[in-house]
């Protein structure tokens, strides 16, 4: 009998170390997932603040044509090494993982202050003995700061 109880204390402990691990693998893949986009949009609020700054105080606000969004999507996509699918973007390595672009790109203009704002949905599904259980959806929001400085 405590052959018993050992064992399924062992295999208690296992479980519990296989879910810790696995819980450490997802925050990993998130928290870079995250990492890589605000590193993406940081670029690209650098390298086209002045001209969405200038064409938003104009009054000719194209981020609702979604031209500049259709850029960033593309940039992404490059940078992070998706196949991009209108706004769904998938990572290549087999893994599944879906990278959700809900609302690609945002601008909003407070006085000299240009902030761009993505919001995406990591996708990872959930999968025991092979067969796929669910989805696990982790919805994340990544901004950047341009602040306009005068000469």
């Amino acid at each position: 009998m405590t052959h018993a109880k050992t064992a399924v204390v062992i295999v208690f402990i296992a479980m519990l170390l296989a879910l810790m691990l696995s819980y450490a693998s997802l925050m990993s893949t998130v928290e870079r997932a995250r990492d890589d986009t605000q590193r993406v949009l940081d670029g690209y609020c650098i390298e086209k603040a002045a001209i969405i700054f200038n064409s938003i105080k104009n009054g000719h606000n194209q981020m609702a044509s979604d031209v500049y969004t259709d850029e960033f999507m593309t940039k992404i996509a490059a940078e992070l090494g998706l196949t991009l699918t209108g706004n769904t973007a998938t990572h290549q390595s087999g893994s599944n993982i879906i990278f959700r672009y809900t609302n690609p790109l945002t601008a909003n203009l407070n006085s000299d202050t240009l902030s761009l704002t993505t919001e995406f949905e990591v996708v990872i599904p959930v999968s025991f003995a092979g067969r796929n259980l669910t989805d696990l959806r982790i919805p994340l929001k990544v901004e950047s700061v341009y602040v306009l400085k005068y000469d």
